[in-house]
Order: C-alpha cells, then structure tokens, then sequence
C-alpha cells in the first residue's frame, strides 16, 4: 500500500509540471494574434418615440375604457367640500365624459359656483426643442443631442486614411478587454480624452466579434450621459460624430466597408443575412 501510495503522489506531482511548462514553452514561442477591443459607445434615447396614429388611437380607446368600467373617485375622501381643487376636478372630469362619450352620456355641466381662477401656464416645448436650438444645431453631428428619440452611437474619423470607425485600442499580452477600454479609449488619457465624458462600460464581456483573418476585434457596450470627446493628439483620430444606426449603416457603406457592417449591424438590432423577419 505505502509502495502504491509513493507512485501515485509521484505521477500526479511530476505530470502536471511537464505539462506546464511545455505549454509555457510553446505558448512563448508562438506570436499570438492581434487582438482588437473596440467600443460601441452610445447615448440611450432622450424622449420616448413619438406614438404613431394606430397608437394614439388605441391609448385613447383604452383610456375611454378604463374610464368607464373604473370605480367613481371617493371626493370626500381626496377634496375638501367647496375647495377650489375639487371644483377645477368636476369641471375637467365633465369635459373629458364629453369628449368620449358625448354631451347626451355626460349630462349637465356641474355647478362650481361660478368662474375658476385659471391654472399656472406652462412652457410646453416641442419634441425636438434641444436638437433644434442655435447651439445644437451649429454642432451638427458633435451635438448629443441629435435624435432625441433614437439612440446614437459614436463614430471617429481616422486621420491617415479619412475613414469613419469605431474608437479602439490594441490589446496587450494579459491584458483583460475591459480594462484597455477603459485605460485606452474612455480614460483620462485614453483617445477619447474620458476626462470630460460622463461614461460608463455595461458589460466586461464583449457584444460581438468581427473576425478578418487572424486578427480579432471584439466589441464591448458603453454608454454616455453628458459631456463630449476630446481627441488627444496621439489618438489618431481627426474628428468624431454621434449618428443614428441608419447613419452608421450609410458611412460605413459608402466607404466601402460593407462587409464590416455586415458583420456587426445585428449588435444595431438589424436582422442578419438570412434571417426571417415575420
């Protein structure tokens, strides 16, 4: 048993350290393949999307119906007799019973005891108010607030060759992807100048992946509330825009990466090629 015993704990300490280092060994020689960690960094939409006709339609038919079918409000309980508040409450609540039901359904106006001091008037500003303003719009693409209603992802313009990509960085050895996006690209001293963005990765893992040849490029998501990038000198980067995803789609077409966009438009929601779209 002590013979056995000696041979086993041999065989298990000796084998695991050959095999260390031959993998040690080979993995040194070997260059391994360029890695590339590139950022999908957007600004979440400002607003909800404007409803459409049919939506409008349906709300208003369903509000009509929850309307009717709901309990009476207790006014005793949430007005004072006489207040001003329940007065301004019976009068809006007739004119909505009008509205949906007609005057014969909602009956006589009720009695309030004579003129209703009118409400604080509010400022109300169309949907598309920021976007339009003189700042906004002498910023053009620079502007965040473009697209209210959408989200927008940001684009920078390489100085060699003039063409639009996604900010990136090169991965080193041991390096993890988050950590050379966050140190190289929306740092303090990354390409982005971080200093005065107010961003933010969602994810350490990667969203997808675009494989040309050897060569890797993984994609992680981050977002940004405020703020705008500061291309350093050393970035590489001449210029950067905040566009739609059909802006995106259209750039890239345009400069002849089709193929790039191929790869990466279902991290934009948009179906792959060959998937069926019911």
């Amino acid at each position: 048993m002590s013979f056995a015993s000696r041979s086993l704990t041999k065989a298990c300490g000796s084998v695991p350290r050959k095999a260390v280092i031959q993998r040690f060994s080979s993995s040194s020689a070997t260059t391994p393949p360029p890695l590339i960690a590139s950022l999908l960094l957007s600004r979440p939409p400002l607003i909800t999307p404007t409803p459409t006709p049919f939506e409008s339609a349906y709300y208003s038919h369903s509000q009509s119906v929850q309307h009717a079918l709901s309990s009476p409000l207790p006014l005793e309980f949430y007005f004072k007799s006489g207040s001003l508040p329940l007065r301004r409450h019976l009068l809006s609540d007739h004119e909505y019973s009008s509205k949906i039901y007609g005057p014969r359904i909602a009956g006589s106006a009720p009695d309030v005891g004579g003129d209703i001091p009118p409400e604080t008037e509010y400022e109300i500003l169309s949907r598309d108010h920021f976007e339009n303003s003189d700042a906004e719009t002498k910023r053009g693409e620079k502007s965040l607030e473009r697209y209210p209603e959408e989200e927008v992802f940001c684009l920078v313009q390489q100085e060699q060759n003039k063409k639009w990509t996604f900010p990136q960085t090169q991965v080193e050895r041991l390096e993890a992807l988050d950590e050379a996006v966050t140190e190289k690209v929306i740092g303090v001293e990354g390409s982005l100048g971080g200093i005065g963005m107010d961003s933010w990765l969602v994810t350490r893992k990667p969203v997808g992946v675009v494989k040309d040849g050897a060569s890797r490029t993984f994609f992680l998501r981050g977002h940004i509330l405020a703020g705008e990038p500061s291309l350093s000198s050393s970035s590489g980067y001449s210029a950067f825009a905040w566009l739609s995803a059909a802006e995106v789609e259209d750039r890239l077409r345009k400069q002849g990466d089709e193929k790039l966009w191929e790869s990466i438009k279902g991290m934009f929601g948009k179906p792959e090629s060959g998937e069926d779209v019911e």
